[in-house]
């Protein structure tokens, strides 16, 4: 009897105290991008600490594109293709998520048998480290992408070209494979069997976008075509999440139309960090299930961007007319390695309790206590200094893709705004000169003072970004004044001065040996033409090139500052 009365008691304590409110149940760590622009190269000791600190920061389903490189090869030899032809079309490391997107095949290859061993080797140690931390991998889906020449010499198989990717003329992209057609259900069905041979497990999470960044639909039932893809899926792994990208115009409501609610999840990425997006936070996709994304960076960029306030409030997503459906978030920016107070917040407020918001005030409090953390220090130059940040770069008021650029990275010309095709055009939203009083203030409270290695990032950053718009603001005078062509060389080689401290972020040689100790100067050299020219130097220049720049000093001193020495002697 007094076990009955104790039971019933712990019921009513239970009902009146209320279960600790939960965070959102979806928490994904990365971009397809964010897995080559960043960790192309990364080895078991990298990907340990990496996947520990996304554990840490309560992220419980990450993206995995390693391996993927085994199951293309094991499907395509269960298709009976020549191993000359399937090595022709598996990319070097920098290439491959765009690869896996549809959009380009065989560039930097071929590879040879022990790159693609070691791979799927990786793959597999990856997810079962991340599985072992709580975190679901998601993993690389078939929907319907074949090689051209596959296409070429089948003429049964029903396939719809889908012409060039990167500028309109940089890359052959695959054809997609009719997901209606019988051939589509038996590719599938080998392609799955190899994913669980590959990572030895049964995925409840698969990735893969049908039409990509403009695919082309031919005669395709779009409809019954994802219905197909997705059919595919739940025979392999029933109960599997297929996530799938919003961006650009995807997914179209054909494609919606398609889709299960019960079996998706649709990546709303978020790629306008301004103050003006309320309404583009909240909308949704009718019953289908999503998550609100953040996307600061492209390309791995270095430069001081985002809105504070965009994350303080970004609780408001599991408010409004889309709540019903809304299901977590997604850090899915394109590179790491830059503007670690938006992440730190992003990743504070999405293991909130659902809907929580930062009032303007609390937002303040918790950027004192950042600074507090980062630096062990309470040193009020410190505190104003971040207030002077969180007041310009990091309260950017509209829609714009990433940081701007620093013009040193620009293919040189008189009137350049930025450096990627696809950057911010206005140039800088806030007044530089303040961000010169925030530089003043951490140089003041650094000198005399013991730096933690995250002051002396935070400070390198800054000092780039400052001599950053010193170049931006001579550009209106480099054309007709010697003196500030002149000026904009000598800041340029200040920034590569071989006797300053850098980060490790910072520094080329850093991930060149990364690269290098995967993949050799194979590595070292793919490497190098995803952050410059983007394609092989036999294609030319197209939009692509120096999308993915980077401020690396190293970089500055022997390919932007030539290039800009160069122009200036021409005068052209």
């Amino acid at each position: 009897m007094n076990k009955l009365v104790a039971f019933a008691a712990s019921l009513l304590l239970c009902n009146a105290v209320g279960a600790a409110p939960a965070p959102a149940p979806v928490r994904l760590a990365y971009n397809y991008c964010t897995l080559s622009y960043t960790f192309a190269y990364y080895g078991d000791k990298e990907w340990t600490a990496e996947i520990d600190r996304i554990a840490r920061k309560g992220y419980n389903v990450a993206t995995v594109m390693d391996g993927t490189y085994k199951v293309w090869e094991l499907t395509l030899r269960d298709l009976g293709c020549a191993e000359k032809d399937i090595f022709a079309f598996i990319p070097d490391e920098c290439a491959r998520v765009w690869w896996l997107m549809g959009n380009l095949e065989g560039e930097g290859g071929p590879l040879d048998q022990a790159t693609v061993d070691e791979d799927a080797r990786r793959g597999r140690f990856i997810c079962d480290r991340m599985r072992e931390r709580g975190i679901e991998p998601l993993v690389e889906g078939f929907f319907g992408m074949v090689p051209t020449w596959l296409a070429e010499r089948d003429p049964s198989l029903h396939t719809v070209p889908q012409g060039k990717w990167g500028g309109g003329r940089a890359y052959n992209r695959p054809a997609v494979l009719d997901p209606t057609s019988d051939a589509f259900a038996r590719i599938a069905a080998i392609w799955y069997k190899n994913v669980e041979k590959v990572y030895g497990f049964k995925p409840k999470y698969l990735a893969g976008d049908l039409f990509h960044e403009g695919g082309k639909t031919g005669d395709l039932d779009v409809t019954a075509s994802v219905r197909a893809v997705q059919a595919a899926q739940q025979a392999a792994f029933p109960g599997a999440t297929w996530v799938v990208q919003a961006w650009q115009s995807n997914p179209t409501d054909a494609v919606r139309a398609g889709l299960d609610p019960r079996f998706t999840l649709i990546e709303r990425l978020v790629d306008d960090m301004g103050k003006g997006s309320e309404g583009y936070w909240i909308e949704g996709f009718g019953e289908l299930p999503w998550i609100w994304c953040e996307v600061l960076n492209f390309g791995g960029n270095h430069g001081l961007y985002g809105n504070l306030k965009t994350f303080a409030r970004m609780g408001r997503a599991a408010k409004g007319p889309a709540a019903k459906t809304f299901r977590g978030y997604g850090s899915l920016s394109e590179g790491y390695c830059t503007n670690p107070v938006c992440y730190d917040l992003f990743e504070d407020m999405m293991m909130r309790p659902l809907g929580t918001e930062l009032s303007d005030d609390e937002l303040a409090a918790w950027l004192d206590a950042w600074v507090e953390r980062r630096y062990g220090s309470s040193d009020a130059r410190l505190k104003a200094a971040w207030k002077i940040l969180a007041e310009t770069a990091y309260a950017c008021p509209d829609r714009q893709e990433g940081a701007v650029d620093n013009l040193i990275c620009a293919y040189p010309g008189w009137n350049v705004t930025r450096a990627r095709t696809w950057a911010p055009k206005t140039g800088l939203y806030y007044d530089a000169a303040k961000l010169e009083n925030a530089l003043a203030l951490m140089e003041e409270a650094a000198a005399g003072a013991t730096l933690t290695e995250a002051f002396k990032y935070d400070l390198y950053d800054l000092q780039r970004q400052v001599k950053a718009n010193r170049l931006r603001a001579l550009m209106q005078r480099i054309k007709d004044d010697p003196a500030a062509r002149s000026e904009f060389i000598a800041i340029g080689e200040s920034m590569c001065d071989p006797n300053a401290y850098v980060p490790e972020d910072f520094r080329l040689s850093h991930w060149e040996d990364l690269a290098r100790r995967r993949a050799g100067e194979r590595g070292v050299k793919a490497w190098r033409r995803m952050i410059t020219t983007w394609v092989n130097d036999s294609v030319g220049r197209t939009p692509l090139a120096d999308y993915a720049n980077r401020e690396y000093p190293e970089l500055i001193r022997d390919y932007y500052l030539p290039r800009w020495k160069k122009f200036f002697k021409e005068g052209k």
